[in-house]
């Protein structure tokens, strides 16, 4: 029957003790009824037929306590149906992103407290959280826990950077790699395709010169680029060097000539990344909402999440029904040998 299954089928075994129970309560109501007519010339027979249903009572309890321990299972569990956007968020975390536009901020802190915001507004949706420098990796992969989003920001710290050039291409390609393959998941059927989204956070510093074809790709690959500027477009400042901080005098990056090395906010490349990638761009200063809210306008991906097997347990019906029929035996037997008044 495909209708039908046991979890603990191996105790449907104990069903073959019901023939010999069946024989032993006839056999043991016969010797009664002979016993009986020794010292009587006549059996009542409305007690022999209480004493046969309390037999079937029992039996029908035991029969109802074997079948709930072998687990019976039938019915399709309700499958849910969710909505959410997954979103890659790319963190650039070269040496670049120390450098303090505002005094005493620099723009890794600043990147960061607008993602913490961030996470906020795309409550219910997957996030995944991605590192870029020279290369690129996953440090958390899509999840809708966010705690776990936040422990790994957290540990980002200006001490921690030691990683120098940005190649943005290298972010965008990993995202596609993590987005893409994830909706071929065995446990969850997509009911349609839905926006996937990649937001970049970075000064849009660049060494590498195919980001724009790398976003170009992603569009072709239903996949959305929106960009967020750290830093001031119109003022260079100096990098510190990583691992120095907290001293009196900071030292700063410098060219092979001995040259401060100075970094601005590259506005035009985050646009044009942003515009090809079907996205738009945002400076960090402005806060969240507008991009909140153009995440919002997007068309979310629903999802029929299946439970996991195919069938629901139902072994509560037959500890109910042996419940039932054990609470019916002994009331049965109350009443029977109940003494009348006089």
């Amino acid at each position: 029957m495909d209708w039908l299954r046991f979890g603990n089928p191996e105790y449907l075994h104990l069903l073959w003790a019901v023939p010999p129970l069946i024989f032993l309560f006839l056999f043991g109501l016969r010797q009664k009824q002979n016993g009986l007519l020794r010292f009587h010339s006549n059996v009542d027979p409305t007690h022999l037929k209480h004493h046969r249903i309390q037999a079937g009572l029992l039996l029908l309890s035991y029969l109802c306590v074997t079948l709930a321990i072998a687990r019976p299972q039938w019915g399709a569990k309700s499958e849910s149906v969710a909505e959410r956007l997954d979103v890659i968020i790319a963190l650039d975390i070269s040496t670049s992103m120390l450098a303090e536009d505002e005094k005493t901020v620099r723009r890794l802190d600043h990147a960061k407290a607008f993602i913490f915001s961030l996470l906020d507004e795309l409550e219910g949706d997957r996030i995944g959280l991605l590192y870029f420098a020279e290369a690129s990796f996953v440090v958390c992969p899509l999840t809708s826990d966010t705690v776990t989003l936040r422990e790994f920001l957290e540990a980002i710290t200006a001490e921690t950077l030691a990683h120098s050039g940005t190649r943005i291409r290298n972010a965008i390609e990993t995202a596609i790699d993590r987005l893409i393959p994830d909706q071929n998941r065995t446990t969850i059927t997509s009911d349609f395709g839905g926006q996937k989204v990649l937001i970049l956070f970075s000064d849009g510093e660049d060494h590498g010169r195919e980001a724009v074809e790398a976003a170009k790709t992603a569009t072709q690959r239903g996949v959305h680029i929106y960009c967020v500027g750290v830093g001031s477009p119109v003022r260079s400042v100096p990098i510190p060097l990583p691992g120095d901080t907290g001293t009196e005098t900071t030292p700063y990056k410098r060219d092979a000539n001995g040259q401060l090395v100075l970094t601005a906010l590259d506005e035009t490349r985050l646009q044009e990344i942003a515009k090809v990638g079907d996205g738009n761009y945002y400076h960090a200063t402005a806060g969240i909402t507008q991009l909140a809210t153009d995440l919002a306008r997007l068309e979310k991906q629903k999802f029929r999440i299946r439970a996991d097997g195919d069938y629901q347990e139902r072994f509560q019906w037959f500890v109910a029904a042996a419940l039932i029929l054990l609470i019916c035996e002994v009331l049965h037997f109350t009443l029977l040998f109940r003494k009348p008044r006089r």
